[in-house]
């Protein structure tokens, strides 16, 4: 199980009481317990499920509810309000806002680059590797296919990896915002991936400075031209260290500076 599986059966949880017992989570719960994204995120939808319940319950139903139930039961008369259809469907839409309104305020700039980083992760660890539009080792290719279908990227790749063969490329859209997903080959036959999406998507989130493990994969963020760039890989983490210094990112050694000359427009290296 990964954890994109694993996030689709969470999903359906209600409460410990309810489904604590129940085998069918119990792989997922385990799986989580190895991964701190997924458990944030389960965290965090499980609070957002108890404040709904408790919204919900301290909604009182009115005082005679039960008696007119009654009285329309035994065929008695009972007075009713009928409300015109428009009524109700105006009616309808404000719970339907009010839910999806609530929820909006509680999602952080944090909460949403957090979204962001689990879903690159789900996409780019799934069974089998990532699903990609175009199939090629060649990355002038990859960058063609995405400057045509108007996704961003990064046109300054150092020319270490300009010289790396690609598996290929990805465009997609996260929560309404254009994104890319590049491929590299490294020596050993794993991959190196790159994700690209505008900086304003993730809203007014701090970005992590810094090489990070999350699980069997380690990643490293990057800001540059307006841009979030994420390089994610499972090849060791000295490795992509010594990868990303090699390529000409000085901050990579662990500065929080930009990085060298010729990087110019860079602001932050993680």
């Amino acid at each position: 199980m990964n954890s994109d599986s694993a996030k689709e059966i969470l999903s359906a949880y209600r409460s410990h009481d309810r489904d604590g017992a129940d085998p069918i989570f119990h792989e997922a719960l385990n799986h989580m317990e190895s991964d701190s994204e997924l458990k944030k995120w389960f965290e965090e939808q499980q609070d957002l499920d108890q404040t709904i319940r408790e919204k919900l319950a301290s909604i009182e139903p009115p005082a005679d509810l039960q008696a007119k139930i009654l009285a329309r039961i035994r065929g008695e008369k009972v007075r009713r309000l009928v409300l015109p259809q428009v009524w109700l469907a105006a009616a309808a839409c404000l719970v339907v806002g009010g839910i999806a309104l609530f929820y909006s305020n509680r999602q952080t700039g944090s909460d949403r680059f957090s979204e962001f980083k689990s879903d690159a992760m789900a996409m780019v660890s799934a069974q089998g590797g990532p699903v990609l539009d175009l199939k090629t080792p060649d990355l002038s290719e990859t960058q063609t296919y995405l400057r045509d279908h108007q996704a961003p990227r990064d046109d300054a790749i150092p020319a270490r990896l300009q010289s790396m063969e690609t598996a290929g490329c990805r465009a997609f859209v996260w929560k309404d915002n254009p994104a890319s997903l590049t491929c590299f080959r490294l020596s050993d036959g794993q991959l190196l991936h790159l994700v690209v999406i505008d900086r304003k998507a993730m809203g007014n989130a701090d970005i992590p400075v810094g090489f990070k493990s999350v699980g069997d994969w380690h990643v490293m963020f990057q800001e540059k031209d307006g841009m979030l760039m994420m390089w994610a890989t499972q090849a060791p983490m000295e490795q992509l260290k010594q990868m990303m210094v090699k390529a000409g990112w000085e901050g990579a050694r662990g500065g929080r500076g930009v990085a060298g000359q010729g990087e110019g427009s860079q602001r932050r290296l993680l």
